[in-house]
């Protein structure tokens, strides 16, 4: 395999015609270079170099070599700068999974100021909920993802993913303007254990986070509909189709057709952190980006 080293002895040789300026350019004795050149004859299998009175000329061998040597050189150097935005956390590629909710305001607005900083880094945004999401940061096809966790569903983040707290959720319930109990400030599950439920999710661990919590309250809940679509579940509750649980983190979308309540239950209240592959190597990247999700996290007041 040709040296990379010996490549730029040879550059400087051809650029100054002679193994003396060659040396001079490059603080190396003459014999050193010569003995660089030598070596990369044998590693190339032909002679690059022809000696005559008034110092060397290239080979045609030599002539294709520098040629190559000068794309691969300018490819070297390209991937020092890249390697350097990556240290530097201002260039590179990041890949970040966020899962519905967060995609209403949080993710949005982090990757809005994220990009204003970063201008350089090569953002890849794939919407992705917390099981699948800590799985693929496990496997490294993910850099960072945004990922939570209820008190009344046991967590199954792997041990190779580490989470990083942004910020507590707690969940409101959403009523259609003309509910029985849109009058009232705060509500409890046990108001609502008559109610139909449109459920925000359709699939995963979260699943059973409803349904703990009302049981827990006392009642089976009656589900009338599952869905990941938030418009869906949104329609469904505009119509007077069934009530629902509504993020905080979604409140600033919510349409004014529908009535918004606080819970007082603390089983419906999530933990959002982001999670990251474990490890003493951080991404500076998905740093900075977790930088700007905490900020998000406290101006929206979470």
């Amino acid at each position: 395999m040709l040296d990379v080293a010996r490549l730029r002895v040879l550059r400087e040789v051809a650029r100054h015609g002679s193994l003396t300026g060659a040396a001079a350019a490059m603080s190396f004795t003459v014999s050193a270079v010569s003995q660089q050149i030598t070596v990369l004859e044998r590693e190339a299998g032909t002679r690059l170099l022809e000696r005559h009175a008034r110092g060397v000329r290239l080979t045609e061998a030599g002539w294709a070599l520098i040629r190559h040597t000068d794309v691969i050189l300018a490819e070297l150097r390209a991937a020092e700068t890249s390697l350097a935005a990556i240290a530097h956390g201002v260039g590179g590629r990041l890949r970040l999974g966020s899962f519905t909710t967060a995609n209403a305001t949080l993710m949005p607005r982090a990757v809005r100021a994220f990009q204003r900083q970063y201008p350089q880094v090569e953002l890849e945004l794939v919407e992705i909920d917390t099981d699948e999401a800590t799985a693929a940061v496990a496997a490294h096809e993910l850099d960072l993802a945004l990922v939570y966790e209820f008190p009344v569903v046991s967590s199954r983040i792997p041990p190779s993913v580490e989470l990083s707290p942004l910020l507590v959720d707690p969940l409101h319930v959403a009523l259609p303007a003309d509910h029985r109990l849109a009058y009232r400030e705060h509500l409890r599950l046990t108001d609502l254990a008559e109610d139909r439920w449109i459920q925000g999710v359709h699939h995963g661990s979260t699943i059973d986070v409803l349904p703990r919590a009302c049981r827990k309250a006392g009642f089976e809940p009656r589900i009338a509909f599952r869905t990941d679509d938030q418009m869906t579940v949104r329609g469904l509750v505009a119509a007077g189709l069934g009530v629902a649980l509504a993020p905080s983190l979604t409140l600033p979308a919510i349409p004014s057709d529908l009535v918004i309540r606080p819970l007082s239950d603390p089983a419906l209240t999530r933990t959002v952190s982001a999670a990251t592959p474990a490890g003493p190597y951080r991404l500076p990247s998905a740093m900075a980006m977790i930088d700007h999700l905490r900020r998000v996290a406290e101006d929206l007041g979470l």
